[in-house]
């Protein structure tokens, strides 16, 4: 199977994954807090939060496993000195390593504990639950990161979408049963049981030269240099939780929390439908660092130019949608009184855009080992973002819209400028080259944007059956607009393969084009 196939097998299984993710999250707000109250759901999102930065004491090694599995494909299909053994001595250095860091975990999750529980009662027992299966699952979740960076993406994308299934018809049944905090942690623990049993199963059976790999632990040296890597990447998502996590920590430390519900509802869409560009990416990393091993940089930069117009035309579609329907959605969804206001939305979608071409840029140069540049780079941008949304709420009347602001400034200020001109001398090009490579599609998104606002304005106010038909309308004029610019090189290679690939699980015989890398 080709890196072709496997991504798009990956990214289409991602998005059924995706999109369940979405309608399901979308109910399962209202019904749990109709269940099990306001004050028990806050518990588990405060669970959530804390286990997001338990997972952080990794220090980078599982994030960074995907793409070193990715290298070592690449010097395999390039033929390389140690062959597939140095696939397995690659796993097998960074099993050692994960298992070195479940005692320091254990420690520090027991006071996390015990801090918790002092001043929330309630978690007592729940949380020590989701702990011990925190810990038990901490050394497997390298097995998951092995197989996407072997690229076996379809099968991840069928294991996560059972396991999503099975971990929320079970919180749904304990919930329905009368259970409140222990029903959600035992549905958290099933969906990480079973994640990370079927990828285990997976690697034993599919890759059994990999799992059997017999290597000795890492000398001093080795895993010194190993750990200065991934503590880059760690830095890096400290940086990340600095950007998606501070906006209402900020907005409701200076304007007070009922400030964040209207912001929170209104960026609710955007949120939500962000993450579907964002997988395209994530699902493309592994091939592009295997081709770093293997390809010369005109493929590397045929294929990171193609990803970032494929990101780019599916940002757009988003902020397309949102712009139409937004206001009505909030007023069907949770009532328009908790619409912050057009400007917000406004902002907000200009920060999804930034940031999703900032992410295409991310993506690329993390492939090339610059893991100091993008850790320090996210850092600098959360730093300014948290510091301008702080000051403009503090003394400005700008409100939540500050947070939106705050955000794009260091987006624009940060990220993108540090990230155009590495990836531009990676890929020995200009940084006008790289940034014009975006130009035809700014043109077309600005004219299909100007359609769908009038259409959200016609048909936006007249309940779900309005909202149904903007999106349809939508959909007709964004793909008006955009699709000669997808079957355009280098993007429309890739696009006549996924159409062609699609066609065929149809029942429908058409040649296949397969694209070059």
């Amino acid at each position: 199977m080709s890196r072709t196939q496997r991504f798009l097998g990956g990214v289409s299984l991602g998005y059924v994954s995706l999109g369940l993710a979405t309608v399901v999250g979308l109910w399962l707000t209202p019904f749990l807090l109709s269940r099990i109250g306001t004050s028990d759901y806050g518990l588990w999102l405060i669970t959530t939060q804390i286990l997001g930065y338990l997972a952080l004491l990794d220090l980078g090694v599982v994030a960074l496993a995907p793409r070193e599995m990715a290298y070592a494909t690449g010097r395999v299909i390039n033929g390389g000195a140690g062959g597939h053994g140095d696939v397995g001595a690659t796993f097998g250095r960074f099993r050692h390593v994960v298992r070195w860091q479940i005692l320091p975990t254990a420690i520090v999750s027991l006071i996390a504990w015990w801090a918790v529980v002092a001043r929330f009662p309630e978690l007592h027992a729940p949380l020590a639950l989701i702990l011990a299966a925190f810990l038990l699952a901490f050394p497997l979740r390298l097995y998951h990161a092995t197989l996407q960076g072997l690229q076996d993406l379809t099968y991840l994308g069928k294991a996560q979408l059972f396991a999503y299934a099975a971990g929320t018809v079970t919180t749904i049944t304990l919930v329905l049963a009368g259970g409140s905090l222990m029903a959600l942690a035992i549905g958290w623990i099933v969906t990480q049981a079973i994640t990370a049993g079927t990828c285990a199963w997976r690697l034993r059976g599919t890759f059994p030269g990999i799992w059997t790999a017999r290597v000795a632990a890492p000398g001093l040296v080795e895993a010194g240099s190993l750990f200065r890597r991934s503590g880059w990447v760690s830095l890096s998502q400290v940086g990340h939780v600095f950007l998606n996590g501070s906006d209402l920590l900020v907005l409701g430390a200076i304007l007070g929390p009922a400030a964040t519900v209207p912001y929170a509802c209104t960026g609710k869409l955007i949120t939500v439908l962000a993450n579907h560009p964002q997988l395209l990416m994530q699902s493309a990393a592994p091939a592009i660092a295997e081709m770093r091993t293997s390809e010369p940089r005109a493929s590397i930069m045929r294929v990171s130019t193609a990803l970032m117009r494929a990101m780019l035309i599916l940002s757009g579609a988003v902020a397309c949608l949102v712009l139409a329907a937004n206001e009505a959605f909030v007023g069907w969804w949770v009532g328009s009184h908790q619409f912050a206001g057009m400007t917000l939305t406004l902002l907000l979608l200009a920060v999804m855009l930034a940031r999703h071409f900032s992410t295409t840029l991310v993506y690329a140069l993390f492939s090339f080992g610059h893991e100091r540049r993008l850790s320090l780079t996210s850092l600098a941008d959360g730093l300014v973002s948290i510091v301008v949304t702080a000051a403009l709420a503090w003394w400005t009347g700008l409100g939540v819209k500050s947070a939106a602001i705050g955000s794009l400034a260091g987006v624009i200020l940060v990220s993108i400028p540090a990230c155009s001109f590495a990836l531009a001398r990676e890929l020995e090009l200009s940084v006008a080259r790289l940034i014009a490579s975006v130009g035809g599609w700014a043109l077309r998104f600005a004219g299909a944007a100007a359609c769908c606002f009038v259409v959200g304005q016609l048909l936006g106010d007249r309940g779900f059956a309005g909202l149904v038909g903007a999106s349809a309308a939508v959909a007709v004029i964004y793909t008006v607009f955009m699709w000669p610019l997808a079957l355009e090189a280098p993007l429309g290679p890739y696009v006549r393969s996924a159409l062609a690939s699609a066609a065929g699980l149809l029942g429908i015989r058409q040649p296949v084009v397969e694209p070059r890398a």
